[in-house]
């Protein structure tokens, strides 16, 4: 039986080495903060944003009023989401406490030396990025079905770009990713249609 800990490492070590580029190390960085905690709250509010010009042409013989309430409605289910999401991969990380990749190893660490003793204070499984990044690609799918395989796949790269950057394990990411998507499948699938929307 093939070991997953080494499985693990030994993919961790072709990403984060043996990938590495210039034009990746430029790019990843960047990409990689499409899943920050911060930025969450800002794609909260852009897909509300969506969503509004999207329901303007449904709500046209009707008080704007109804549809800025359908909009503001949905934006605080996407914030209960969040915290949500949030709040078990956070306790996740606690009851796990894994330790980064980088920490009592020579891997290559791809954020400023700020970040990485940051990152060195909390748990490595699950990544709350691969977490987010999900969770916003499914609340993006549900409003652009056409382009959802393009944003699975941006949702996907940010995940790589963590294990890229020497700052989580595959498993980390693939826990993540598989949190935010069935957190989010979860949540939605509890919310009663609009059938206003």
């Amino acid at each position: 039986m093939i070991n997953l800990l080494q499985l693990d490492r030994t993919v961790f070590s072709w990403i984060n080495r043996d990938c590495s580029n210039p034009f990746l190390d430029v790019m990843m960085p960047l990409v990689t903060h499409l899943g920050d905690s911060s930025v969450v709250w800002l794609w909260i509010a852009g897909i509300g944003l969506i969503m509004s010009f999207q329901l303007a042409p449904r709500f046209r013989n009707r008080p704007r009023s109804v549809m800025i309430k359908a909009v503001v409605s949905f934006c605080l289910f996407m914030a209960v989401i969040y915290v949500v999401n949030a709040g078990v991969y956070g306790g996740l990380k606690h009851l796990v406490h894994r330790p980064r990749p980088f920490v009592g190893q020579t891997e290559t660490v791809r954020v400023i030396s700020d970040s990485a003793l940051h990152l060195n204070r909390n748990s490595s499984f699950p990544s709350g990025h691969a977490s987010n990044a999900f969770m916003i690609a499914v609340l993006l799918a549900g409003r652009f079905r056409r382009g959802r395989w393009a944003i699975f796949g941006v949702a996907s790269l940010v995940a790589l770009s963590r294990v890229y950057l020497g700052v989580h394990y595959p498993s980390d990411v693939i826990a993540g990713a598989c949190l935010g998507l069935v957190i989010t499948w979860f949540m939605l699938s509890l919310r009663a249609p609009d059938p206003r929307c």
